[in-house]
């Protein structure tokens, strides 16, 4: 079987998926919404595509196995009911959804309609991290004690990540809950019981939060720090570490396997987010298979045609969001708050 696809979105995480559905080689790209011109023609072009301008009329017209939502957060529940009532399949990017109460009926609608829903955390199936996941089932470093994930650039490009209106939230929403849904992942079935963290907005001109730091507290006494950045100029970064009392593993996902390059004229593309292509330069190789992101539509793919078990469905995003707002609560009234 072919899985008839569909992205609604088509920028970067758009483009990302697309070409993750077709390296599987069991999808094809049927159609892609978008309300640029721009991206129409690039998909089109690429994919050999339909287009549509509105993600609701391309759901509704076209016969679609599973969509990939890659837009505005603000978009995600509607979009979503909507697919899962025509039996279609939905990966969606992170957060879930803009609160909890939308994020529990995605859930509740998957699992009475019979449909995936998949949450996108594509850092869990990046081959560093997967490989730090299986040390760990290993015993590799004994009783585990902290683990911490940072991930930092100058800030996101598109305008809408900073309309809370569309977003629901700043850097913890957009880059938090990448450290909150990893995390969680290393260590299940490990339970978060406590938040604690602080959350600022350093731009006085911005209406959403720019840097955080959080303190999660795990049932089996484990510790972790997630610590989130739009104010970090260099590029994107993305370290995680784990401590145990018989071992230390460090991993760098975003520089730890570049090429160093020097340039006078400058390289063209030279990774994520970085602010100027001359000088010297960490140039990522492979960044899209190296982030996870091909892997991870892999993953969804045998999923839904071979039956295997899901890593990341709607479940886990759920969670991530309860723990992210949980922090914006914890930041807000400088207490440490309890995970139900």
């Amino acid at each position: 079987m072919t899985l008839r696809v569909g992205i609604v979105g088509g920028s970067f995480a758009g483009t990302l998926h697309a070409e993750g559905w077709i390296k599987t080689g069991r999808a094809q790209i049927v159609a892609v919404a978008s309300p640029s011109q721009t991206t129409q023609k690039n998909f089109q072009s690429q994919f050999g595509c339909k287009t549509y301008s509105s993600a609701s009329e391309m759901i509704e017209k076209e016969e679609l196995d599973v969509i990939s939502l890659t837009l505005p957060n603000v978009y995600h529940y509607e979009l979503s009911l909507l697919a899962m009532s025509k039996g279609i399949h939905v990966v969606c990017e992170k957060p879930l959804a803009m609160n909890l109460k939308q994020g529990a009926e995605m859930v509740s609608a998957a699992n009475k309609s019979g449909v995936h829903l998949f949450y996108a955390e594509q850092l869990v199936f990046a081959p560093r991290y997967q490989k730090i996941k299986e040390l760990i089932a290993q015993n590799t470093f004994g009783q585990l004690v902290h683990i911490s994930h940072r991930e930092r650039h100058g800030g996101p490009h598109a305008k809408w990540f900073r309309d809370p209106a569309m977003s629901g939230g700043g850097v913890t929403m957009d880059m938090g809950i990448h450290g909150i849904g990893l995390i969680q992942w290393l260590l299940k079935p490990a339970k978060i019981t406590h938040v604690y963290a602080r959350i600022l907005t350093l731009d006085k001109s911005s209406q959403v939060d720019d840097h955080c730091l959080i303190t999660l507290e795990f049932d089996t006494g484990v510790l972790a720090t997630v610590d989130a950045s739009w104010v970090s100029p260099g590029g994107v970064d993305d370290v995680l570490e784990v401590l145990g009392r018989d071992g230390y593993v460090r991993a760098d996902l975003a520089r730890g396997q570049t090429m160093d390059v020097y340039s006078l004229n400058g390289a063209g593309y030279a990774a994520e987010k970085v602010e100027t292509n001359k000088g010297w330069l960490k140039i990522s190789h492979e960044e899209a298979r190296t982030w996870g992101w091909y892997a991870e539509i892999e993953h969804f793919t045998s999923v839904i045609l071979d039956g295997i078990e899901s890593e990341m469905s709607g479940e886990e995003g759920l969670q991530a969001l309860k723990v992210a707002m949980a922090a914006y609560e914890s930041s807000r009234t400088n207490s440490r708050i309890q995970i139900q």
